[in-house]
């Protein structure tokens, strides 16, 4: 009996999920990108600030220009490593080391550890091209949080 409850309060979390992404998605496409790149900066400075170790790894890949593209949203920011921290750019002239794109749902849950990199990559949800070996790095990283 309490598994039968679990799961529906599960399948209903999920579905509360599901339905905030579709109505975040709208705001979304309206926000100019310097904006998002103002948030997405200081979610990431959080995440680098509060943890020393992912600072360090983080030099592993110095240098290292991530595009991360929403399909759905129809937008894309750089993410550029540099000295153990990370900036983010909403407009980049040269070519990025790696380019991912995919929903916007696979990328926040993937930035939260709900999604599996490997899971999302092979079941074609996320495609990645450029230099594979600095986004296995990252994902690595990323998982050692």
């Amino acid at each position: 009996m309490k598994s039968g409850v679990r799961s529906q309060k599960s399948e209903f979390k999920q579905r509360l999920k599901e339905k905030a992404l579709q109505y975040l998605q709208f705001p979304l496409r309206l926000t100019p990108l310097w904006i998002e790149a103002i948030g997405m900066g200081a979610v990431m400075g959080a995440i680098v600030d509060s943890n020393k170790k992912f600072k360090e790894r983080l030099k592993e890949i110095d240098d290292k220009i991530f595009s991360f593209e929403a399909s759905d949203l129809n937008k894309k920011f750089y993410l550029h490593i540099k000295n153990g921290d990370i900036k983010i750019i909403p407009h980049l002239a040269k070519t990025p080391d790696v380019v991912m794109k995919g929903e916007a749902k696979i990328f926040f849950g993937l930035l939260l550890g709900k999604e599996d990199p490997d899971t999302v990559f092979f079941s074609r949800k996320l495609e990645i091209s450029g230099d594979t070996s600095a986004a296995i790095h990252f994902k690595n990283i990323l998982n050692s949080l």
